[in-house]
């Protein structure tokens, strides 16, 4: 499919050619539900604990006697039925990880691209334009491309002056095309890429998907 490519002004550029096996795939939600699943359940730290009744302090006697109190009888004050005691089936250190194949996030990551060109949410620029740091630029340049929507900009550059010039506005993020994922994607309304950047997708899928 055509595409237009614009400068950081909005100003049309040229068109080019998008290949329909990275940019024009059908629609599968229960793809992109599993990965970006498993994407966040292996961010999760898994360090959360409640203390069993081998973890609590005390215990070492019966809180009170046996028989006279009117009180149901105690043998511990570990017990999860005394204040203080125990947490019964409470949650422990544990992995949260879920695996997922390269094919699936390769896969993921064609629909969610391909979900943004059907809703006409993908930019394309010739170049950022920007060779030092300065967020008034990205903010100006945003105005112009974004239309005041979270954007992600991708670009496949060396230098940090896009990341540390865009980190600090609202609603905007920046990352490598390289690096980037199908949860990056669902998570901006707006998709800004450099021609550099949409050269290294199509080289990353081995020129396009098979």
């Amino acid at each position: 499919m055509k595409w237009e490519v614009v400068n950081i002004k909005g100003e049309k550029v040229k068109q080019i050619e998008l290949p329909d096996e990275i940019y024009g795939v059908d629609m599968n939600e229960s793809i992109l539900h599993s990965v970006i699943k498993a994407y966040r359940a292996n961010r999760r730290q898994g360090t959360h604990a409640t203390k069993t009744r081998s973890l609590v302090s005390g215990g070492g006697r019966k809180p009170f006697r046996q028989k006279g109190t009117g009180n149901a009888r105690q043998g511990s004050s570990r017990s999860p039925l005394m204040p203080g005691g125990a947490t019964v089936h409470g949650p422990q250190p544990r992995s949260y990880r879920q695996g997922i194949n390269q094919k699936m996030k390769r896969l993921a990551l064609t629909v969610a691209l391909s979900d943004k060109v059907r809703h006409n949410k993908l930019v394309l620029v010739d170049d950022f334009a920007i060779n030092k740091y300065s967020t008034n630029h990205i903010v100006r340049s945003l105005a112009v491309l974004s239309n005041d929507s979270t954007a992600l900009l991708a670009d496949e550059r060396k230098d940090d002056y896009l990341y540390r010039s865009a980190r600090n506005i609202h609603k905007v993020s920046s990352v490598l095309s390289s690096e980037m994922n199908a949860e990056d994607i669902l998570r901006h309304e707006m998709i800004i890429l450099s021609e550099t950047a949409l050269k290294a997708l199509e080289q990353r899928f081995g020129g396009v998907e098979k």
